[in-house]
């Protein structure tokens, strides 16, 4: 308000101050006094309205604020519970997690187990006579292994029934029928006796003239193999027929009979082995060949007798020689023949007899080297076959897999037969070579000691002679 009357005042012109207001300036002065008073008012009025208003606000906005104020606490207090549920929840679903996958861990276990056993009975009914007489659940079994989700309730019923089946079939006779592949290849469907798990043969009618035989149980179909022994056949008939209580039984199954009936030949031997086999028989008919030509030619020579013991010989050295020269078997009466020279001296005579040893030693140890050499051969070249084979083997499993181990089997085996034919050619050479040696080295020994001896006498013709 004064502010107003201030600007009401500067406004008003200097030279009123200076000059005495007339009549008429002072009505005017008194009005504009009036105005300014009534301006006044007004402004102060509003003013408190203004205040008036300003303290309305501002209590509203204390009452807003303490309202938001609570609400805000009303919202830190949910959003606390809420933390507090969401940790609650959070070890609740690790809690769960954890229990879920100890659940799909057993549920895996179980999955495992029950394929395990799905392959193990499977493996095992394949090569049991039961099959015969439940052939339903091989379909069944094959099914199930096909199937990759969680074994059902039903499905791990139904293994259960088939493995206390089984385990009951085990301790019965049962009949059945199946188709069976005869020795001559043919197949036909034929009457079975079953006895439990441990074998089954052919039911002969009582009429029949044929013998009953042993079912062995192969990949493809069931053969029928004969017992070798009759006796076998004839208790089998007597006991089928109830005269006996005597039961031969086939404890392997029928795994031993293929191996009994079929017999590997030669032939078959020698084709398993591969290429590799054929150096190694070669080295046996060589090796045999130069054992046998040296064994001959060792025994037919044969060992001079001391020179001593011909006492009327001693004295003269052109009667030994023709001694000696009577000896067509004994090789040192040739070196010692040869060595002694009319008018030769004792020197002259060792000279000889060492030039001479020699050739006939290497007659001696001709060939026996070799004999060595071809049985320290052998035995490599078929380790070498192994490993040829056994690289062969592991390639084919590389590229087809392992789905059978029997493949595996008869590959190590296959490729074992050259070490087996290695060994077998080395351990004859080696047996034969040292013999021959020994004999070699007698003759040799012999030699040497007719040679010292004849030196000897040559020795003491010469000082006979000086001492005349």
């Amino acid at each position: 308000m004064r502010s107003a009357i201030l600007v009401l005042l500067l406004s008003v012109s200097p030279l009123a101050f200076t000059q005495e207001p007339t009549v008429k300036e002072a009505a005017e002065y008194q009005a504009l006094e009036q105005q300014i008073e009534l301006r006044a008012s007004e402004i102060a009025q509003q003013n408190l309205r203004w205040s008036s208003d300003l303290k309305q606000e501002i209590d509203e906005v204390k009452t807003n604020q303490q309202q938001l104020a609570k609400r805000l606490n009303d919202k830190r207090t949910q959003l606390e519970l809420l933390n507090q549920q969401l940790i609650e929840l959070a070890q609740q679903k690790q809690s769960l997690s954890q229990d879920y996958q100890l659940a799909v861990d057993d549920m895996k276990l179980v999955q495992g187990a029950y394929q395990k056993a799905l392959s193990s009975l499977s493996q095992q009914w394949q090569q049991s006579p039961t099959q015969f007489a439940a052939p339903q659940r091989q379909g069944s079994l094959t099914l199930a292994k096909a199937s990759t989700g969680f074994p059902s309730l039903c499905q791990l019923n139904e293994l259960v029934g088939y493995a206390v089946d089984d385990m009951q079939m085990t301790a019965k006779v049962l009949s059945a029928k199946a188709p069976v592949s005869s020795g001559n290849g043919s197949v036909s469907e034929q009457a079975l006796k079953v006895f439990g798990g441990l074998m089954a043969v052919t039911h002969i009618e009582k009429s029949a003239t044929e013998m009953p035989s042993f079912i062995a149980l192969t990949d493809e179909l069931p053969v029928a193999i004969s017992p070798v022994d009759s006796t076998i056949s004839e208790q089998l008939t007597a006991w089928l027929e109830g005269q006996t209580q005597l039961l031969p039984l086939d404890l392997s199954q029928g795994r031993m009979l293929p191996s009994l009936a079929d017999k590997q030949s030669l032939s078959e031997w020698i084709k398993d082995g591969g290429e590799v086999l054929w150096p190694i028989l070669i080295l046996a008919v060589l090796g045999l060949a130069i054992a046998l030509w040296r064994a001959v030619m060792l025994l037919y020579w044969r060992p001079l007798a001391q020179l001593s013991e011909r006492d009327e010989t001693k004295a003269d050295l052109q009667a030994i020689k023709q001694h000696l020269l009577k000896m067509p078997r004994v090789p040192a009466a040739s070196v010692l023949a040869n060595a002694i020279v009319a008018g030769s001296g004792v020197e002259a005579m060792d000279q000889r007899l060492k030039q001479l040893m020699l050739k006939q030693m290497a007659q001696f140890e001709r060939g026996l080297g070799f004999i060595a050499l071809l049985a320290a051969m052998a035995p490599m070249l078929g380790l070498l076959g192994t490993v040829s084979g056994m690289i062969e083997t592991f390639q084919s499993l590389t590229e087809f897999g392992n789905s059978d181990p029997k493949l595996l089997s008869q590959g190590i085996s296959k490729a074992l037969i050259t070490t087996q034919a290695g060994l077998l050619v080395a351990l004859p050479l080696l047996l034969l070579h040292y013999p021959l040696k020994r004999r070699a080295q007698a003759l040799s020994l012999n030699m040497e000691q007719q040679s010292a001896l004849l030196l000897a006498l040559n020795l003491e013709r010469g000082d006979e002679h000086v001492t005349r």
